[in-house]
Order: structure tokens, then C-alpha cells, then sequence
């Protein structure tokens, strides 16, 4: 497998912090610099045929989903189109989504599994803001870092040096509770196991300070670095803590200003108004407001008994007001 291009992804992945923003950027990408999503037809020559695109990524999907069952196989059944031939390598990056049937799993990983979670009582550092750091409006803890928005949270997690794959992993979820197992075989390789008894060993569990949409949770694993995990918040609020217990952030110092595309599809609209009156002002051009004021008088000049019937329409006359 070609893995030239997996530090140009890792680096990506590090940027957007989980698997559904990376996806975006990526689709993105196609959208903006290629001509991907352009389907031909009877006036249209270059592109695409209809459903082609679907089939391009549902089979590459599948490739790659067969080679993770299967990755001792090296010839695996071609069951895709022949026109189709699109190759996206992972191999230093696992997605997981599980649905929930009882305990969940989504990804949260500890690498100091001799002091059973105990969590530094150590003094709480500044809050960081700077929207790129892994611990915006969150906090670096000895094992994990966590950061936040009003609607989402992102976790990085210590991994183990010896933990390389997902197999090694046991990441059980429920909205309000995490708890993760490393195979015990694999674990006894780069740390002392106090129990080899059982095939998998408990290296962190911890109960999230409110609720998440675990149905909703996604991760990644950097093998022998961390585990990222993305998950939504059941509510919109700011949590001062992930994990019960831990030391609380100060959320008077948290940046609470929000992204325009996490705000709901009517207070987006708004914004962008606001923001295009703005620039019509500016342009000494009329805002929406007197856009519609404008239609109203335009409807009302030759209305029955309007001062100004037979007339030419002349909005000199009348002043706009701010």
C-alpha cells in the first residue's frame, strides 16, 4: 500500500481536529479545484456520468473498508466498476462510528493505566483561545487534552507506544460515560500489566460532566501517538470540565464569540444581512431595509388616492431614514 501522502493527511487531520471536518476539507477541495462533480449530459460533454461520482466513492470506500477486515489478504475481489479507479490511502488513520446497542464505542485513550485515572490536582492554567490550539476553551490534562465549541467537543488522548491499531481497542460509550480497554497482550509489550489474566485491561473510564450524542461520536488513532474523538453535545452550553472530577476551567475566560456556520440557519441568514447592509452603507448603496421600503412606495405612488397618481415615479421626493 502507498503511503507517501500520509503525513500530508496527518497534518491535515491534525489541523481540523476529526474525521468529519477532515472529509469536508477534502469534498471541499474537489469542489473548488477540480471538475469532480461536474456531470455530463446532452449539453454538457465533459463531466461525469450520472451516478458515476456516487460509485467512484462508495466503491473506493468499500475497497479500503475490506482491506481493514481483511489485512493479511493481498488480493481482494474486485467488485467494482472498471471505470472507476480512485485510490485514498489510511493506514496511519482509523475511523470508527458505532451505533449504539448498549455500550457504545468512541475513542478516548490513557497511557498511564498504574494510577487508575487519578486526576492531577495540579493548578488549572489559563484558558486557551487561539481556535487552532487542541485545548481551545479547554484544558491540557497529564493523559488527554480537550477543547471545545458551544455545540462540539474534540479529544486528544495519550495511545500508548505499543497500541499501533484499533484492534488493540476497546471503547465503550453511552451518553454520559466512557470507558476504554487495551488488549492486555499488547499493552504488557511497552508497560508493566498488573493482571495478564484478562484478555483486555481497563486504561481509562471516566463519567463526561454532561451529556453527548454518542451516536453521533467519530475517532481517529495516530498509531503510538493519541486517539482524536469528536463528539456533539446533547445541549448548546459551555461545559467547565470533561470528565467529573477533573479540575474546572474558568468559563469567564473562555472565547464564547461563535463561527457563523455553527449558528442555526435562521440566525446565519441574519448575520449575513447584517453584514451585506454594512457593506451596502459603506457603498453608499440602500440596505434592505429601504430596499423594501422603496417597494412599498414604488405599490403605493399611483394607489387610489395617493397625492402622487399620474405621475412619474420620482423617489428624489421622499427621504430614506437610517
Amino acid at each position: 500500500m502507498n503511503c507517501d501522502h500520509d503525513q500530508a493527511f496527518l497534518q491535515i487531520l491534525k489541523e481540523e481536529k476529526n474525521i468529519t471536518n477532515f472529509l469536508d476539507v477534502f469534498f471541499g477541495f474537489l469542489y473548488r479545484c477540480t471538475d469532480f462533480y461536474v456531470e455530463s449530459g446532452p449539453d454538457q460533454k465533459l463531466g461525469f456520468q450520472p451516478g458515476l461520482i456516487e460509485k467512484l466513492v462508495l466503491n473506493s470506500f468499500q475497497k479500503w473498508k475490506n482491506i481493514s477486515k481483511f489485512p493479511n489478504v493481498v488480493d481482494l475481489p474486485k467488485n467494482h466498476d472498471s471505470n472507476v479507479q480512485y485510490n485514498m490511502e489510511i493506514k496511519h488513520n482509523e475511523m470508527g462510528i458505532e451505533e449504539e446497542t448498549g455500550p457504545q464505542v468512541v475513542q478516548e485513550i490513557e497511557v498511564e493505566t498504574s494510577t487508575e485515572n487519578e486526576i492531577s490536582d495540579r493548578p488549572v492554567k489559563p484558558v486557551e483561545k487561539d481556535r487552532s490550539s487542541d485545548s481551545y476553551n479547554g484544558a491540557v490534562r497529564d493523559n488527554y487534552t480537550w477543547s471545545q465549541t458551544i455545540n462540539n467537543l474534540d479529544v486528544l488522548v495519550k495511545l500508548p507506544s505499543c497500541i499501533k491499531t484499533s484492534k488493540d481497542l476497546k471503547v465503550h460509550l453511552n451518553s454520559k460515560q466512557i470507558k476504554i480497554e487495551a488488549r492486555t497482550s499488547t499493552l504488557a509489550q511497552c508497560q508493566e500489566v498488573e493482571d495478564h489474566s484478562s484478555e483486555w485491561t481497563i486504561i481509562f473510564m471516566g463519567e463526561f460532566s454532561f451529556k453527548v450524542k454518542n451516536a453521533e461520536s467519530v475517532w481517529t488513532i495516530v498509531p503510538g501517538g493519541h486517539v482524536s474523538i469528536h463528539f456533539e453535545k446533547v445541549s448548546e452550553r459551555w461545559w467547565d470540565a470533561l470528565i467529573v472530577g477533573e479540575p474546572k476551567i474558568d468559563l469567564s475566560k473562555i472565547d464564547c464569540s461563535r463561527n457563523l456556520e455553527e449558528m442555526g440557519s435562521e440566525a446565519q441568514m441574519k448575520v449575513q444581512e447584517l453584514m451585506w447592509n454594512h457593506q451596502q452603507k459603506l457603498l453608499g448603496k440602500p440596505t434592505t431595509e429601504q430596499i423594501k421600503m422603496e417597494k412599498i412606495l414604488k405599490k403605493a405612488w399611483d394607489a387610489e388616492g395617493s397625492p402622487f397618481t399620474g405621475t412619474p415615479y420620482d423617489p428624489s421626493t421622499v427621504q430614506f431614514s437610517d
